[in-house]
């Protein structure tokens, strides 16, 4: 019968159990070098990467000062940095201050453009600048620019382009005139005759005057082509001017039995900075033109919508639509088929959009023309 081996107590053994200890000092030194070597290893790719930051800040921190446009960073609309251009706009602007725009800042026709400075502060020539607003959860980025020399440049070219316009086709202008002149003229001899009726005397005269008024219309109409830009602006609801162009020529719709329809689906909070009289104005140029190819019992269907901060109006008519050969040309002067029309009507209505930062353009469909306008929204 064998005996069963004797079990070692390591307890009992102090040599067994201090070769354990070694083994287990021997382990925990290993992997404490380990990590020592990885500690080492992340410090230097935490340096690298503060240096590299520091350097990204620094060239941030030079693109930043070099850019001419201000520049804010903010943080639940607290400022927490900007650069030294925007100081040229905002000069008590500083760090954590509450961002808002100056109260004197004057909104412009365009969304986000602003008039600051003033006829009355000489040492504050007017400028346009320009804000752009981006919004990333709790912080925002704004740009401030200087725009004065591009609207300035914008609407020189627009005058420019007018009084191109107008000496191409100064044949047609020296035209204009020349009926009505000679037809008055033709009158005035007749005034001028001793044996005349005096029936007749007045009725001369009457036609005398008709003339005219004429030349005068026309002269008007010229003038107003080569300098329209609006004058004063005022913020004016869009259902206000569309209400005063349909106001303004609702009558003559009447009398030639053509149905004007609108359909205005805008708030009455869309506000547009413009010049009150003339985006009416305008629109009754193109509503003029669509009564003029409409017959009894057509309709013309005027329709307004918002998109994009943009007001987008379309009149519509039910005529023959715009001739292939004059749909490129149609908004330049003296461009109709009427007999009787000066064609400026409509190359005043698109300097008066163009005036607004606006458009105007035209297409047809099988049911006759379509004019599309748009008008940037200042408030909604």
């Amino acid at each position: 019968m064998t005996k069963p081996a004797a079990t070692v107590n390591v307890e009992h053994d102090p040599a067994l159990a201090a070769k354990h200890l070694e083994e287990a000092f021997a382990i925990f030194y290993a992997e404490s070098q380990k990590l020592e070597a990885q500690q080492a290893d992340l410090q230097d790719k935490i340096n690298q990467l503060s240096s590299e930051l520091q350097q990204s800040n620094q060239r941030l921190g030079i693109l930043l000062n070099a850019i001419p446009a201000g520049v804010i960073l903010l943080e639940n609309n607290i400022v927490l940095l900007h650069n030294p251009a925007v100081l040229h706009f905002l000069p008590s602007l500083s760090k954590g201050q509450q961002f808002a725009l100056p109260n004197e800042w004057q909104a412009s026709i365009a969304p986000g453009e602003y008039v600051i400075g003033g006829p009355e502060d000489p040492n504050s020539p007017q400028k346009m600048v320009q804000v752009i607003r981006i919004d990333e959860g709790t912080r925002s980025f704004i740009q401030i620019q200087d725009i004065t020399a591009n609207i300035a440049l914008h609407q020189e070219t627009q005058r420019e382009n007018r009084l191109t316009a107008m000496g191409k086709m100064a044949a047609g202008i020296a035209h204009q005139f020349r009926t009505p002149l000679a037809t008055a003229l033709l009158y005035s001899s007749h005034l001028c005759d001793d044996e005349v009726q005096p029936e007749m005397a007045k009725e001369f005269a009457l036609r005398l005057r008709k003339q005219l008024m004429d030349l005068e219309k026309l002269s008007q109409d010229m003038l107003r082509f080569i300098s329209n830009r609006p004058n004063k602006t005022v913020l004016t609801s869009a259902k206000q001017l569309i209400e005063e162009a349909q106001a303004s020529i609702q009558a003559l719709f009447e009398t030639q039995g053509v149905t004007l329809s609108i359909d205005c689906a805008i708030p009455d909070t869309v506000m547009l900075l413009v010049e009150p009289k003339s985006i009416p104005n305008a629109l009754v140029a193109i509503l003029e033109n669509a009564l003029a190819v409409s017959k009894a019992g057509d309709t013309v269907l005027l329709s307004a919508t918002t998109e994009s901060k943009k007001l987008i109006i379309t009149i519509a008519d039910q005529g023959p639509g715009i001739a292939s050969t004059m749909i490129d040309s149609l908004f330049e002067p003296f461009s109709t088929t009427s007999a009787n029309g000066t064609g400026l009507g409509l190359s005043i209505a698109k300097n008066t959009f163009d005036a607004h930062r606006g458009s105007i353009g035209v297409h047809n469909t099988h049911e006759g023309a379509v004019f599309k306008i748009t008008l940037p929204i200042t408030q909604s």
